[in-house]
Formats: structure tokens, sequence, C-alpha cells
């Protein structure tokens, strides 16, 4: 498999398989090293909360992410490191997310976890609406996080992978040039 073909079957293959487990493999790194990183928004499954002074969040269901949005663009990520089933923001500003046993966890705008010691309940009843100043891309600004859209969600990475295969076996046929 020296052919040009191949070669890029097989790159298209190992993404698709870095974003079908993105999650897990986003997890090992350091909590604030791709803080300052723009990854994928998720299109199918993010969530999208305005807060009171018109930035815009984008949660991540997938990669169990946040990413803030102003008017200049991306600000900031960070993980929450909690599977969670509910989204909400406060009138505060803060990010509410309630995981699939009730629990409330509450985090600020720049991603610090902050006391909340409640329950889910009425807080996700009600959704104030903001006006937003705030400028979110469908994927992403720039274009090596738009390169990265397999970590978006595992499915996109499952795609790619599978893509990538049947590359990989039409390269597999084709004659190599001499």
């Amino acid at each position: 498999m020296t052919n040009f073909f191949g070669i890029l079957a097989y790159c298209i293959t190992m993404a698709g398989l870095l974003g079908f487990f993105g999650s897990a493999w986003i997890s090992w790194f350091p909590s604030k090293l791709l803080d300052r990183f723009e990854l994928p928004n998720d299109p199918i499954e993010g969530v999208r909360l305005t807060a009171p002074d018109g930035r815009i969040f984008i949660v991540s269901r997938a990669l169990d992410r946040v990413q803030r949005y102003g008017p200049a663009g991306f600000e900031i990520g960070f993980r929450f490191g909690r599977k969670a089933s509910k989204y909400g923001m406060s009138s505060s500003g803060n990010i509410l997310l309630c995981t699939h046993s009730g629990e409330l966890f509450t985090y600020s705008p720049d991603g610090a976890e902050l006391p909340s010691g409640a329950f889910c309940g009425s807080q996700f009843d009600v959704h104030p609406l903001y006006a937003s100043h705030a400028q979110v891309p469908r994927i992403a600004f720039n274009w090596f996080s738009s390169l990265a859209v397999p970590l978006w969600h595992p499915f996109a990475g499952w795609l790619t992978g599978v893509l990538g295969l049947l590359l990989l076996k039409l390269a597999s046929r084709t004659p190599d040039a001499r």
C-alpha cells in the first residue's frame, strides 16, 4: 500500500477511530490544556444556552464540554466531566447541569464548579430568554477545528472510520502505478 490513495484511506480510518473514542482520549489531557482551544460544536445534540450578558454557551453532550462564545467569537471551553441529561442557564449566568440521577451541578461562566447542593427540580421548567450578541459558528471558526469534525460525536467518528475502511478496500484493489 504505497500509493497515495491507500495512505489517504489509512489516515481517514485513523481519524475516524480517534473521533469514535474522542470523549475518552480528550479526558486524558490535563483539565486546563484544551480550555483555550475551540473544538467542533455538535450540530446534532449540542445544546445552545444564552447568558444574560448575551454570550452563548454550546454544551456538547458527546464530549462533556461547554464552549463559550462572545461578540468576538470563541472565548473559552471547559469539561464538566459528568453525563448530564438536562442543561439550563440561571438568571445570574451560571450553567446548570442535571445528571441522570437528578443531581444538580452549577458552573460559573469561566468553568469553575460552584456549590449547588441541590437536586434538579423546577429550575429546568423555566427557560429565560436573553438577547445574544455572540457570534457562534455552526461547527467552528478556525480551519483546524473544522478539520476535527470527527471529534464532535462518536457517530461522526464511526462514519468517518467506515468511509476510511471502504477507501482502504478500494485502494487494495487498485494496482500500484509503476
